[in-house]
């Protein structure tokens, strides 16, 4: 009597209950993203003169009022992540549109703090491509992927 052969395959979950690392991966950069934006808007709202040379270079002049912008944003990618750890589409498409939004609003502060506006610009492309490369993940964890005949 042989006994079935050990293979790795065999002690994995089913691909369908499986996290793909790169989902984790953007997980953990929406944390990071939610690290990075708490702590800009926390330095934004008690006017941090590390960012800026004059607080009223920024849009509209309150540099608090994009303290308490930021600090709500930096909630969103909070929530997200939890969600994409949980294998929730409603946390993808967050991410999505968090990562979008973020990159898009950093690339007004590239004159003001252009280290900072490229590091979060990076780790938003990254967030875009990790949950955009393994969306077939989250049709799977929700249920919607047709069985084929």
């Amino acid at each position: 009597m042989s006994q079935p052969m050990y293979t790795p395959e065999s002690s994995r979950p089913s691909s369908s209950k499986q996290r793909p690392g790169l989902v984790t991966f953007a997980a953990m950069m929406l944390f990071l993203l939610f690290g990075l934006e708490a702590v800009v808007a926390i330095l934004e709202f008690f006017a941090g003169t590390w960012l800026l040379f004059s607080p009223s270079s920024v849009p509209g002049g309150f540099l608090w009022v994009w303290g308490i912008v930021d600090a709500l944003l930096a909630l969103i990618p909070l929530y997200a992540a939890i969600d994409i750890l949980r294998g929730g589409e409603v946390g993808r498409i967050i991410g999505l549109v968090i990562a979008i939004v973020s990159a898009i609003r950093w690339f007004f502060y590239l004159p003001l703090a252009p280290i900072a506006a490229l590091i979060i610009i990076g780790i938003d492309v990254v967030i875009i491509y990790a949950l955009v490369a393994h969306s077939e993940y989250f049709e799977r964890s929700s249920g919607n992927i047709p069985t084929p005949s």
